[in-house]
């Protein structure tokens, strides 16, 4: 029996509408409202689209914690596609595995990681559009040029899905042998995030802030979909790694909340 349920995708959508103007991600000094998050996810998702992008298809990104990071999942879940984010930690060649196993369509990469796409490429067949988060390398597109081609298409709907409709590839550490892919579906992750607001962040609302110092390709990236629900904003450190100081400077200038350790 079919099981109809709301597109995770639609949440960002909905906190664009609610709390236009209010800031959802906050790195340096770069400030996004939900509306212009929303605006950049939707040009990004007609971008993929208009390559033959759609759902079902898996977008891999290997990345450190950044705005795109944070956008790529959205654009996949509007699309029905499957958000494969890796741990921008490892190797070419664990990186490459992942491209294989989960059989990636997109692979979207950080500046400074230009050799974990290629490798992706050479191992993976599946893979048919590379996207540069920094400076594209030959054949490959540009992130926010790509963005930029189609801001103007509006809004874009997000596809309809059902329960078990994977939306997230959670690959193991691979420390007793190959990283192995959890499979997160659009009902379990709702059902999630209900639990995460019932629980663990009982009422934050958009004046909250959280503190986002873990990967958002893992955990963290679970509390940023939660957070999103109800407008509450992502404070990033500009440090790749944790810097004390900084953590707590931002604590002060933005009254967090809450922290994503």
């Amino acid at each position: 029996m079919l099981k109809p349920v709301k597109n995770l995708g639609n949440f960002l959508t909905d906190v664009s509408q609610r709390f236009a103007q209010s800031p959802g991600f906050i790195q340096g000094d770069r400030s996004y409202t939900w509306t212009q998050l929303n605006a950049r996810v939707d040009a990004l998702a007609h971008g993929l689209a208009s390559l033959g992008v759609g759902k079902g298809d898996r977008i891999l990104i290997h990345s450190s914690n950044n705005v795109q990071l944070f956008e790529s999942c959205w654009v996949a879940f509007k699309l029905g596609a499957i958000w494969v984010p890796t741990n921008v930690r490892i190797t070419e060649p664990e990186t490459a595995y992942l491209a294989s196993a989960s059989r990636a369509t997109v692979v979207i990469y950080d500046e400074g990681y230009a050799s974990h796409a290629r490798r992706c490429c050479e191992v993976a067949d599946s893979v048919r559009h590379v996207i540069a988060i920094g400076e594209p390398s030959v054949n490959e597109l540009h992130y926010d040029a790509l963005l930029e081609q189609h801001v103007n298409d509006g809004r874009f709907d997000a596809v309809e899905v059902e329960y078990e409709d994977p939306l997230w590839f959670f690959f193991t550490s691979g420390t007793t042998g190959f990283p192995k892919a959890g499979v997160l579906s659009h009902g379990q992750m709702a059902f999630v995030i209900t639990n995460h607001l019932a629980d663990l962040l009982p009422g934050i609302d958009h004046h909250s802030r959280s503190l986002v110092v873990a990967p958002l390709s893992h955990g963290a990236g679970i509390h940023a979909i939660a957070n999103t629900t109800r407008g509450a904003a992502s404070v990033l450190p500009v440090s790749a790694r944790l810097d004390c100081e900084e953590a707590w400077q931002l604590v002060q200038q933005y009254r967090v909340d809450n922290m994503f350790t």
